[in-house]
């Protein structure tokens, strides 16, 4: 395969035949959105444009190179697949590194008191 290291961390159904994921592509974060193509779903990397707003850029304008907006893309077709990314397993977890994957993934309650380890890994099984 290619020698472009990717890393996704959260992929998401978000309709019928849209989905979502971000993740980083050799160290720079990405996000990634579907469109239809010929009736099938493929994955089209989101850049912010001059607005400030979140659109597809042309290659010459990119922060991407074409290598690695391919591989993101078939490195998420892959997963999509597969039927979406593989449960993390929360319990080989300290409570230090579940509290910080509550935080990235923005769940609440985590830091309330009287927390216990089980409390956050429900919590984030969720």
């Amino acid at each position: 395969m290619s020698g472009i290291e990717i890393t996704v961390t959260t992929f998401s159904q978000t309709g019928e035949t849209s989905f979502e994921a971000t993740g980083t592509v050799e160290g720079q974060p990405f996000l990634a959105r579907t469109i239809v193509y010929r009736n099938e779903p493929i994955f089209k990397v989101q850049e912010t444009n001059d607005k400030g707003e979140l659109a597809l850029k042309r290659l010459d304008d990119s922060q991407f190179s074409r290598g690695q907006r391919i591989a993101v893309a078939r490195r998420l077709r892959q997963i999509r697949l597969d039927g979406g990314l593989p449960a993390e397993d929360f319990n080989s977890l300290s409570v230090k590194e579940l509290k910080t994957r509550c935080r990235e993934l923005g769940v609440t309650g985590h830091s309330a008191r009287g927390v216990r380890k089980a409390d956050l890994v429900a919590l984030l099984a969720a």
